[in-house]
């Protein structure tokens, strides 16, 4: 790996950490102005008003470092992008532009759920882009007919079974199940964004995961490591503030920007589906779970509540920073065991460990915490 790859790799990581960083303070001072601030009361614990719209500066240091990779790939021989990786770099800012900004909205007058679903479902089938309408498969670098165009969910690997092909069954199946897969990526993120530096750590571990996941596959996929490095840089930038006690919260502008995000890079350069599962576990158990018991008990499942396994740890006992740790800890276990060199079923055990333990911690934090009423 030559200096000058290094050195966009690291770049990617650094430039967003510094953009968002400094981009924080500026727009705690922004929502403070405008009244962007989340009172206390509810779902968070927090003792004043805090700046909820803080996805402008994860934003920013996202998008101005993806960008400024462009300046290495262009140097670099190492780093070319194909017309296909260039296309879907243009679909997800598109995308993920879209739903940021939706999301900001509703970070400012809380808009009601069907334009909050109609945004994430806008996002994904801008994510797919003109695979829409011009489902033909292209060949790739090797001359293989694998390339689309646009951010196609097109298989993936079933334990026992093998790899599983959603457009050998059908076009429209695969760009169902992308929609789906970023929706449902987008709400985990949003839903687990209940505890100061919870969504963005999870994120990070997530990222860096993904990252490695490329760098290690045989030829390595550098560019494709670039989004996440870009992705966990930002996370990184933006927790500086939001560590317990925060002083800013990203908002729903935050979340699912980063959902989104996570979603295409687990899709972009081949499917690495089981590596976010792993990592993301807990959190995606817990959506579940909430889905479930909520509409059980006659309620909306996006109507919100201290039902959250985060929020039932806390109202347990446990600490804040001992919350993170617990989760901070899974997702980067879990995460190594998912891009680690081993059997299929010895990662399906591991997955079945993790489910073990998030059906063990619902179990445990409901037992200890009612159910309480949506605030």
């Amino acid at each position: 790996m030559s200096l000058l790859t290094v050195a966009a790799l690291i770049s990617a990581f650094v430039i967003a950490f510094v953009v968002t960083a400094l981009t924080v303070p500026p727009v705690i001072r922004l929502c403070e102005r405008r009244g962007w601030v989340q009172h206390p009361g509810g779902r968070r614990s927090h003792v004043r008003p805090t700046p909820n719209v803080g996805g402008i500066a994860i934003y920013a240091g996202f998008v101005t470092s993806l960008l400024a990779t462009f300046v290495f790939t262009s140097a670099e021989p190492s780093l070319q992008r194909s017309e296909f990786e260039v296309l879907r770099i243009g679909l997800l800012l598109l995308g993920g532009t879209a739903i940021f900004l939706v999301m900001w909205v509703d970070d400012v007058v809380e808009l009601p759920w069907l334009p909050k679903f109609a945004a994430q479902a806008g996002a994904g089938l801008i994510a797919v882009g003109p695979y829409l309408w011009d489902q033909r498969r292209y060949p790739d670098a090797l001359g293989l007919p694998t390339e689309a165009r646009g951010i196609l969910l097109t298989a993936f690997n079933a334990p026992f079974i093998g790899q599983v092909s959603l457009w050998d069954a059908s076009p429209w199946l695969a760009i169902a199940a992308t929609v789906f897969w970023l929706g449902w990526m987008a709400n985990t993120i949003n839903w687990s964004d209940g505890l100061d530096g919870l969504a963005a750590g999870v994120s990070l571990i997530a990222a860096l995961m993904l990252a490695l996941h490329a760098l290690r596959l045989d030829p390595p996929q550098r560019t494709v490591a670039l989004v996440p490095l870009a992705l966990a840089g930002a996370c990184a930038g933006f927790l500086v503030f939001n560590l317990p006690p925060a002083r800013i919260f990203m908002g729903d502008s935050g979340a699912e920007f980063l959902g989104f995000l996570l979603g295409v890079s687990a899709i972009i350069g081949g499917a690495k589906l089981a590596t976010v599962l792993l990592v993301l576990g807990v959190p995606i158990l817990d959506v579940a779970w909430l889905i479930v018991a909520r509409t059980a008990a006659g309620r909306q499942p996006t109507q919100g509540g201290r039902d959250h396994l985060h929020h039932r740890l806390l109202d347990s006992g446990m600490s804040a920073r001992q919350i993170l740790a617990l989760y901070w800890g899974l997702s980067a276990s879990f995460g190594l065991l998912g891009i680690a060199d081993i059997s299929p079923s010895a990662k399906l055990i591991g997955l079945a460990l993790l489910l073990l333990i998030g059906a063990g911690l619902i179990v445990y934090a409901t037992r200890r915490v009612p159910v309480r009423s949506p605030q």
